[in-house]
């Protein structure tokens, strides 16, 4: 499931505001002078979320998250 979303607004007297999601969940927010500058970081957020998230630790969360599942339901976790 990609969870990307980017969300870029101003209000009056204020700097950009850029709020970008990356895929794992991860919101960063950051403000700009220019629309452009904004949308260029969120290209950089979204290119560089790999290098900022350890795969084996999303991992682990996950398969912990389907053990917690299972033992809510009253089913024994089997991981085979």
């Amino acid at each position: 499931m990609n969870k990307r979303n980017v969300t870029i607004s101003k209000s009056k007297g204020v700097m950009w505001m850029c709020e970008v999601t990356d895929s794992y969940g991860i919101t960063h927010v950051n403000y700009f002078e220019t629309t452009e500058e904004a949308s260029k970081w969120t290209y950089y957020i979204w290119e560089n979320e790999d290098v900022k998230v350890d795969k084996d630790d999303l991992m682990s969360e996950a398969i912990a998250e389907c053990v917690q599942m299972d033992i809510d339901r009253g089913v024994e976790p089997c991981l085979d």
